[in-house]
């Protein structure tokens, strides 16, 4: 899904607290990507596809983002661990999964759509987290809820 370059999950604050942000913003040159921003579309978007549509990952094996394709090494080092941890996380299976709605200001902000992300938070820092072990990221869950 392709993201709003104004407004996003993390400059939702900002906008919302500074509506003029968006016309500054607007008049900025669009920033190139990296292949680990592409790496992490294609992951976002294939995690996001695996607990929507019931697939296991290999059910997306040769999927391409921008010149990034998913292979059995980007599963095995990324996709793996992060539905691992949610298996840890809920070993019943008993979480929703409401992967991404697309919405609009209104009045507010007219003509600025946003993708919310409601497990972003979540699957994003599974990903990034890879190299820690799942009882180091839990514990650690467990400790800012307390």
């Amino acid at each position: 899904m392709q993201h709003s370059r104004i407004v996003g999950g993390s400059t939702a604050k900002r906008v919302i607290a500074c509506p003029g942000s968006v016309a500054l913003v607007d008049k900025m040159p669009p920033q190139p990507s990296s292949s680990y921003a592409n790496e992490g579309t294609l992951l976002h978007d294939t995690i996001a596809d695996v607990l929507d549509k019931n697939k296991p990952p290999e059910f997306f094996l040769g999927r391409t983002y921008e010149g990034i394709t998913l292979d059995e090494d980007l599963i095995e080092r990324k996709l793996r661990p992060a539905l691992a941890a949610l298996d840890q996380i809920d070993p019943e299976g008993r979480m929703e999964y409401a992967v991404e709605s697309r919405v609009g200001f209104g009045d507010y902000l007219p003509d600025v759509l946003v993708a919310l992300i409601f497990w972003a938070a979540l699957v994003g820092a599974l990903l990034c987290w890879i190299g820690n072990s799942v009882t180091e990221y839990l514990s650690a869950l467990r400790k800012t809820s307390n």
